[in-house]
């Protein structure tokens, strides 16, 4: 360690640094971290306040602030677009008030007075007393006048002196005054006529309401029934030729049932079969049955027909039967259900066929 002056801590060359103490003569002017303790800063309490001071709001320091302009440091710029002078309105419109209607004052209503009393008949004047010729005098003696000093003093103690007090007034001396008549009775007013009384419809009302129940209860399903008579009950016989079709087969199953076939010399084919009983819901019905048999049939292009008749419907469609087509019917009414199959037939020519065919197998008994 030559050459090294004292108070110089650099280590010699080749001489490792020593150690630093903390608590050491020199100490190190490297900052330590703070040494963690585990434990939360604690805020130092702050002074209780009185309870007239707990309340107290902080003043706020943006109060304290002077307003500034942001305007201040710059140009106010100019309207390019001059001012357009505003139009002056319309004068007012006033119109003169309407006059107001005076009516004429109406006639006081009559009342009632009491007769005026006739005035009491006057004393008779006391006869006049003879007149004396008055004696001829001379001119008047005039009176001698008081000095003015006297007449004042007269004035000033007339005026001293008390005056009397003004006697009471007395009743007239005509005698007391008359008492006034009764008053006249006054007449009943007239009593108000009696509204007639209203007449009530309840009744009226429960009566209309009781007519429509019963027709709706019971003319409906008359009515409905009376339309239905025509069709139920009825029998099906099929007859033996019907236009140019001969029946050829013929099956009778009994309980109303009936089925046959038709064949014409062209060999058209006409097959029916169907039952007979009544049916609330026709329409329904045809629908429902040409459904049961789409699928055997592979119907397509159902269509419905009018029969012209009230309960009466029909449906065709186009089918195949054996690989040949078919054109398969259905009617039904309130008496009656049948299933017609035809062949070589358009659809139009079918249901024209098909309702000649029901006329001819339903009889009414």
């Amino acid at each position: 360690m030559d050459g090294q002056q004292p108070g110089d801590t650099t280590p010699a060359a080749g001489m490792p640094e020593p150690t630093r103490v903390e608590d050491g003569a020199e100490h190190s002017t490297v900052d330590a971290p703070a040494r963690w303790s585990g434990a939360a800063a604690v805020v130092p309490p702050e002074p209780k306040k009185r309870w007239w001071q707990r309340e107290t709001e902080p003043e706020d320091d943006r109060l304290a602030t002077p307003a500034v302009d942001p305007w201040a440091d710059y140009d106010t710029p100019l309207d390019p677009f001059p001012a357009v002078p505003e139009t002056p309105l319309p004068p007012t419109r006033v119109e003169p008030p309407q006059p107001t209607k005076v009516e004429a004052p109406q006639p006081p209503a009559f009342t009632s007075r009491p007769p005026v009393a006739a005035p009491p008949t006057p004393a008779p004047a006391p006869a006049p007393a003879p007149v004396s010729p008055r004696p001829v005098t001379g001119p008047p003696v005039p009176l001698p006048s008081k000095p003015a000093k006297q007449r004042r003093r007269d004035r000033k103690a007339a005026k001293r002196q008390p005056v009397a007090p003004r006697p009471p007034t007395g009743p007239p001396t005509g005698g007391p005054l008359p008492a006034p008549p009764p008053w006249a009775p006054r007449q009943p007013a007239r009593p108000l006529p009696t509204p007639p009384r209203r007449k009530s419809r309840w009744g009226r009302r429960l009566a209309l309401f009781s007519l429509l129940s019963v027709a709706c209860c019971c003319g409906i399903p008359f009515g409905a029934y009376q339309l239905s008579s025509a069709q139920y009950p009825v029998t099906a016989v099929l007859p033996e030729s019907f236009a140019d079709l001969q029946l050829r087969d013929t099956q009778d199953s009994g309980s109303g049932s009936f089925a046959g076939e038709y064949k014409d010399d062209r060999g058209k084919r006409v097959t029916v079969f169907g039952m007979t009983g009544f049916r609330l819901t026709p329409g329904s019905d045809v629908g429902a049955h040409l459904e049961q048999v789409a699928d055997e049939y592979k119907l397509s292009d159902v269509q419905s027909f009018d029969l012209g008749e009230f309960g009466a419907h029909e449906s065709c469609g186009v089918g195949r039967d054996d690989g040949s087509t078919v054109v398969v019917c259905a009617w039904a009414d309130h008496g009656s259900l049948a299933t017609v199959l035809l062949t070589r037939r358009s659809v139009q020519d079918s249901a024209d066929l098909v309702a000649r065919l029901r006329e001819a197998v339903l009889t009414k008994p």
